[in-house]
């Protein structure tokens, strides 16, 4: 997916590593969309992290379609590409619990 507002670094729904909160270590996530000029929307893509629609935290056995991810916001500085042997959660819907 293309995104005209995009400036291509980071493009719509490419997969990336961000700390989250920015103390942790790197992890997998992927981009949601670019924001500003260095500025990027970005999915946190662990379960572990992950909440139900009404932030409670999740049983275990929830089905990943009922699974909402935390979202940030980061600069280029604060993202970088998924490496390999990153491990990821392929989320089907995103929500952003901040």
């Amino acid at each position: 997916m293309h995104d005209e507002d995009n400036d291509g670094k980071f493009p719509d729904e490419s997969p990336v590593e961000v700390r989250y909160p920015r103390t942790w270590p790197w992890l997998p996530g992927s981009i949601v969309e670019q924001c500003g000029p260095d500025e990027w929307y970005v999915c946190v893509e662990v379960r572990d992290l992950a909440v139900l629609r009404d932030g409670r935290r999740v049983p275990r056995g929830t089905a990943s379609r009922n699974l909402y991810y935390p979202c940030c916001f980061r600069d280029s500085t604060e993202i970088q590409p998924r490496t390999a042997s990153s491990s990821a959660t392929s989320p089907t819907s995103r929500g952003a619990a901040r």
